[in-house]
């Protein structure tokens, strides 16, 4: 059940073909290919990919003893759990993680949701660091502790993702204590609970960024 979450490219099921997703996935779909020719590009120079798109071989759930560079905590989000059709709301806990991933201006951003929450509704779930988006910059070397508004920027993607673009839908976001947590601004982290209210298309989400 945890791998119909839309996180995971879950969105509906195509006769004989698996997964509705996978079928917009490139054949090469190594990191350089698709950021080259599958990457979506937001804002001139600002490209991403989302497993909420579709989810290339390379994303998906990852366990903590297996990363090489260890993800950097960014903050916790408290939000509405819609991955997975439900009758009821239901809340739930995530927290935000991101590292560099393969070059110096790519960055991989991870969930981890809490089991709290969810073990009603998805008994054998199990809390992994669900690897979700892959932000890049071109022809500029990231440094995010220089840069908090690119890792605003890259949080506001990473929740219009995941769809909590409804009022009431983002309870909270808490910037962590680590140094990158610290670069976010009080004013993001107030705003956010309304900001993406009624962001529905990506022509909205560009005059945001």
């Amino acid at each position: 059940m945890q791998y119909y979450m839309s996180r995971y490219g879950g969105h509906g099921m195509t006769f004989g073909a698996g997964k509705s997703s996978d079928v917009l996935l490139p054949e090469d779909q190594s990191v350089d290919y698709m950021l080259d020719n599958y990457a979506n590009e937001i804002i001139p120079n600002y490209f991403f990919i989302s497993s909420y798109d579709a989810k290339p071989n390379w994303m998906g759930g990852y366990e903590w003893k297996l990363f090489q560079s260890k993800p950097v905590k960014l903050g916790t989000l408290h939000h509405n759990f819609n991955e997975i059709l439900l009758q009821h709301e239901h809340e739930v806990v995530s927290d935000i993680f991101i590292t560099p991933y393969l070059y110096s201006n790519v960055y991989g951003v991870f969930i981890k949701t809490h089991k709290k929450g969810l073990k009603d509704i998805i008994p054998d779930y199990e809390v992994n660091f669900d690897y979700v988006l892959l932000v890049f910059i071109r022809e500029q070397e990231l440094v995010l502790k220089k840069n908090p508004k690119d890792l605003e920027r890259i949080l506001t993607i990473l929740f219009y993702k995941m769809d909590l673009v409804y009022e009431g839908y983002i309870k909270s976001f808490t910037p962590s204590k680590t140094f990158l947590g610290k670069q976010i601004s009080i004013e993001f982290c107030n705003q956010i609970t309304s900001y993406l209210v009624d962001v529905d298309s990506d022509e909205k989400l560009i005059e945001l960024l």
